[in-house]
């Protein structure tokens, strides 16, 4: 005779064993309670897997429902005001204000959501200071952005270092390297201030994020554009950081046998951000992917982070679909034809790793942290277009780390 899952650990793992095994109701069944009572893991995990390209068609509905009815929280409000944004009326106008009430309740995470989104919007003071104020309170996200902030501008506050080694000492992927050229900066005044005002923030403009960079078209049929300083740093990082504890080896799915299995052309490991993995910050990053190869924010995949060890590689390929009589074509009707991708370096430090188009004779290899390229793959009839065979070099030294974006016709 069975047993009902002793702990909250059970509940999730039993959840998660009942989605994998096609029991999606169960699953959700499963969660509920925890959803409703404000816990964060359930919380998560049940946005993550209704998110995911394979959940059934309105089952979304119901976590969403739930965490707008739980009590406040940080990890509830963190939701809550990406499914609002997103979800609710209206998903670009006064998104901001959807964080600002958190930060009464000193809100780090808010805090450092709205600093992001700041930065995204070209806002850099109003983003500092946002920065200044979630580091105070504790977001650990925010000290990584102050350490690279500080790097660029060649100045560094009073205890900042310490914060940093503290965080890499925490486990952070990336504070260690962040530290290391900010150590020897002149120290100053800590400028940013104690806090950040909410009427600033409720007033961020957040319509129509674009790219920092101007546009170097490299080819015009088809489309081939790179876009120098695309994301700040600071977005790079964050992302970079988020998407590090959901890395996995690139898997694909076989619809001979209905399971997944090792991705034959790519060696890389790959990260999927549904929906649960989701917040404004990221939020507006995917926008602004988006908006490279001219698309909105709706009509993207999930968003994806790409890292290759020396010797990986992703071998030529096309990325627009190809019927298939089956899941393939199901999806095609449902969305459309993955029209463009999108791609924005997250790091530096490699060599090797270019993104060749060999019937075209161009390469993206060259570059900084948070330079963005983007490419059609299909022609001015909407037809899928061979020309855009493509690869992912062999990293020969270093390691690459790289966000990836597909977007399709229709959202």
């Amino acid at each position: 005779m069975s047993h009902a899952p002793t702990s909250d650990a059970e509940t999730l793992q039993a959840a998660l064993a009942a989605w994998q095994s096609g029991q999606f109701e169960s699953a959700l069944d499963g969660l509920e309670h925890g959803v409703c009572a404000g816990h964060a893991q359930a919380m998560y995990l049940a946005l993550h897997l209704t998110g995911l390209p394979d959940a059934p068609a309105g089952l979304a509905e119901r976590p969403r429902a739930w965490i707008a009815a739980a009590p406040p929280s940080p990890a509830r409000d963190r939701h809550h005001a990406f499914l609002e944004a997103v979800h609710g009326a209206g998903p670009a106008a006064g998104l901001a204000l959807r964080r600002t009430d958190a930060l009464d309740r000193q809100d780090a995470g808010a805090a450092f959501e709205l600093g992001l989104l700041a930065l995204l919007a070209g806002q850099d003071e109003l983003a500092d200071r946002a920065f200044a104020f979630a580091a105070r309170n504790g977001s650990g996200h925010a000290i990584a952005a102050r350490l690279r902030r500080c790097a660029e501008t060649g100045t560094r506050p009073a205890g900042l270092v310490e914060q940093g080694q503290a965080l890499a000492r925490a486990g952070h992927p990336l504070a260690a390297a962040l530290v290391e050229p900010v150590k020897a900066l002149p120290e100053t005044e800590d400028e940013a201030g104690s806090s950040v005002s909410l009427t600033e923030l409720g007033d961020l403009s957040l319509d129509g994020l674009t790219p920092r960079g101007q546009a170097d078209v490299l080819s015009d049929a088809p489309r081939l554009t790179r876009f120098p300083a695309a994301l700040p740093a600071v977005a790079c990082d964050y992302l970079a950081a988020g998407a590090a504890p959901l890395l996995q080896p690139a898997q694909i799915f076989d619809p001979q046998t209905g399971q997944t299995r090792a991705d034959p052309y790519r060696t890389s490991l790959t990260a999927t951000l549904s929906d649960g993995a989701m917040d404004l910050a990221l939020w507006g990053i995917k926008s602004v992917m988006a908006g490279l190869s001219g698309c909105h924010y709706a009509q993207g995949e999930p968003l994806s982070v790409l890292v290759y060890r020396p010797g990986e590689e992703y071998r030529a390929h096309f990325d627009f679909m190809v019927d298939d009589g089956a899941r393939a074509s199901a999806d095609l009707a449902a969305r459309g034809q993955r029209i463009a991708t999108s791609l924005v370096r997250l790091n530096e430090g490699f060599t090797g790793g270019a993104t060749a188009f060999p019937r075209l004779d161009i390469k993206w290899d060259q570059g900084v942290i948070g330079d963005g390229f983007s490419f059609a793959n299909v022609d001015a009839e909407g037809e899928p277009d061979k020309r855009t065979l493509h690869s992912g070099e062999p990293v020969t030294a270093g390691m690459k780390i790289l966000a990836s974006l597909w977007l399709r016709e229709r959202a």
